[in-house]
C-alpha cells in the first residue's frame, strides 16, 4: 500500500500505517514533543485521511486538487489552484499532469490570455470529486457517532477557536 504525505511537517518521509510494529529506522520521533501539544494528535488526524484517501489510487494532493476544483471552479487557473491548495505551482502542474493523464480534467487556453490556461474536470472528474467528497464526509461523520452530540459541538467550538487563534499568530508572524 503507497502512503502519499502532502503536508507533513513531522515526517516528510512515506509513513508505515499506525498498525506497524516498529519505527522505521532513520525517522523523526514525535516522542521529543511536549505531552500537550497538539502536533502529535493533528498528526494522527491528518494520517487517517491520507489513509482513506488511498482508496482512489491517486496521490492525496491530486485528490484534494480535484475536490479544489470541483467545488471552486472559479480558481481554474493552475496559480490560482496553487494558492489556494498552499502548494508550489511546479507540484500543481504535476498534479495537472496526472489529472489529464487519469481523464479527469483538461487544460483550455484563457479567453483573454494565450500564456494562461484554465483548467476544467471532465464528467469523470466530476463524478469521482463528489464520490470523494461523500465518502471524506461520510467518514467523518461516522467516526463522530463515537463522540455525544453536545461534545461534539464543544469540540468545534474549540477548534474554531484554536484556528483562529493560529490564524491571528501567523498573521502577527507574518508582519514581522
Amino acid at each position: 500500500m503507497l502512503y502519499y504525505p502532502i503536508l507533513n511537517i513531522l515526517n516528510p518521509m512515506t509513513t508505515p500505517p499506525p498498525s506497524s510494529p516498529l519505527p522505521p529506522q532513520g525517522r523523526p520521533s514525535l516522542d521529543g514533543l511536549p505531552s500537550n501539544g497538539m502536533l502529535p494528535l493533528w498528526r494522527r488526524i491528518y494520517q487517517e485521511f491520507m489513509i482513506r484517501s488511498q482508496r482512489w489510487d491517486l496521490p492525496s494532493n491530486t485528490c484534494l486538487a480535484l475536490m479544489h476544483l470541483h467545488v471552486h471552479p472559479e480558481e481554474s487557473e493552475p496559480a490560482a489552484m496553487a494558492e489556494a491548495n498552499f502548494i508550489p505551482r511546479q507540484t500543481a502542474t504535476f498534479i495537472l499532469d496526472t489529472l489529464e493523464r487519469e481523464k479527469l480534467a483538461t487544460r483550455r487556453p484563457h479567453p483573454n490570455d494565450r500564456r494562461r490556461k484554465r483548467v476544467q474536470l471532465t464528467a469523470k472528474g466530476h463524478r469521482l470529486a463528489e464520490k470523494i467528497i461523500h465518502d471524506l464526509l461520510q467518514f467523518e461523520t461516522s467516526a463522530l457517532r463515537a463522540i455525544e452530540f453536545s461534545k461534539v459541538e464543544a469540540l468545534r467550538e474549540v477548534l474554531s477557536r484554536y484556528a483562529d487563534a493560529l490564524a491571528e499568530q501567523n498573521a502577527l508572524d507574518l508582519k514581522s
